[in-house]
């Protein structure tokens, strides 16, 4: 299984993500742009993983909220800024606490525990941006991704009150259109355990 370290948002944050997707895409050309319940944080890709880790996983994610002694914690998306990855620009919005560095001092113990448990992962925690990937391969009309600040994007306030490990599943569908059978696949991220605080 393929498994991950997030953030996951109330409904009403990611209703308030979808609103603001709707004004991104007047100025774009294409994207594929993030499905409603797959808006998340990324705090730690942990990749593939056997079944019999999740308890060491969800262990390290309570070992954490304990450590930081972890309360509800402000917080802001906003911000529109891209990554150049080979073949394709990602388009994200910032992610911004209250404390500051909250998110990076998350990430920084996962990364320890991780090691505490003999868990290896390819990421860099010099790395880290806390975001919310809003499109992948997107293309901008008459603008270009240095000039996002043209794009209207409303703040959206709210609070971070638990860690949660979740599972990145393919799910694969065919779908018949004008009588050609297509293979459709949907990335579908689902919750395995989550530590409420």
């Amino acid at each position: 299984m393929r498994v991950f370290f997030a953030v996951k948002f109330a409904d009403y944050v990611k209703a308030a993500l979808i609103d603001r997707l709707a004004e991104i895409k007047k100025h774009t050309l294409k994207g594929n742009f993030t499905e409603k319940d797959n808006f998340h944080i990324t705090l730690v890709f942990v990749g593939e993983c056997e079944t019999g880790r999740i308890a060491d996983l969800s262990k390290i994610i309570d070992n954490t909220v304990a450590k930081l002694k972890l309360t509800p914690i402000k917080a802001n998306i906003g911000g529109l800024a891209t990554f150049a990855r080979p073949g394709e620009e990602l388009l994200w919005a910032g992610v911004k606490t209250e404390p500051e560095n909250i998110l990076y001092n998350i990430n920084k113990i996962i990364f320890d525990e991780l090691a505490n448990f003999g868990i290896k992962v390819n990421d860099d925690i010099k790395k880290f941006t806390p975001h919310v990937t809003l499109a992948r391969k997107v293309e901008f009309w008459r603008i270009s991704s240095k000039d996002l600040n043209q794009i209207k994007f409303e703040p959206i306030n709210f609070s971070i009150k638990s860690l949660t490990l979740m599972e990145s599943v393919q799910e694969v569908t065919n779908v018949t259109i004008d009588d050609v059978e297509r293979r459709y696949t949907k990335i579908i991220y689902k919750p395995i355990y989550e530590s409420k605080f």
